[in-house]
């Protein structure tokens, strides 16, 4: 069966070098800061949320939205907000609703979506505890989840939008005491699956 095809029409803004913005307009999170990623869809045109989990990189979130606002002409918000917690992929979207939705509709659209946060741990299989797999659980296969849960009435339906999960090779590749990390990253590729089907 043939997915059905959509007419997307290239942004006709042009950028300070003249050149065109395929993101001009559009939205952006990204969660775990994701610096690289960040500037990347800010020099295309898209404002972007950074997402940051730890007090300690609340002044590096706060250089970085501050340094793509100038650099590329686009609003950056960062946003404290722990995607391992069942509050904090809400808190998140809340963040975003009271920046940048429309102040009479109220209505907000988010046309990308990074899900980078995450976390690892190295442990034997037998030194395995309930605890680690729990944290490692939260963020890397729950986190992106409850994300998706609190974005997807602010997501585009004419298939326009982009939802990027990142991942390790471990799901892929076995790593030397990697056992954990190996069962959480196949969790979040079986989800990858789901969001391309559809099944939200």
């Amino acid at each position: 069966m043939s997915r059905p095809g959509s007419t997307r029409t290239a942004s006709t803004n042009i950028g300070r070098g003249g050149e065109q913005r395929i993101l001009e307009g559009k939205l952006a999170i990204v969660t775990g800061i994701g610096a690289a990623t960040a500037e990347n869809l800010a020099s295309k045109g898209a404002s972007v949320i950074i997402n940051f989990t730890s007090d300690s990189s609340a002044d590096k979130s706060e250089k970085l939205a501050r340094q793509l606002s100038t650099n590329y002409g686009v609003k950056c918000l960062p946003v404290q907000a722990d995607m391992g917690t069942e509050t904090g992929p809400a808190h998140l979207i809340n963040m975003a609703m009271n920046h940048f939705a429309h102040p009479k509709t109220h209505k907000m659209q988010v046309d990308v979506v990074v899900n980078n946060a995450g976390v690892a741990s190295k442990s034997a299989l037998q030194d395995c505890t309930s605890e680690e797999f729990a944290r490692l659980y939260n963020v890397n296969v729950r986190g992106p989840l409850l994300l998706m849960k609190a974005v997807e009435p602010h997501l585009p339906h004419d298939r326009s939008g982009r939802v990027v999960n990142v991942s390790s090779v471990s799901a892929a590749l076995g790593f030397e005491e990697d056992a954990m990390l190996r069962w959480h990253q196949g969790c979040s590729r079986s989800h990858d699956k789901n969001l391309g089907t559809g099944a939200l």
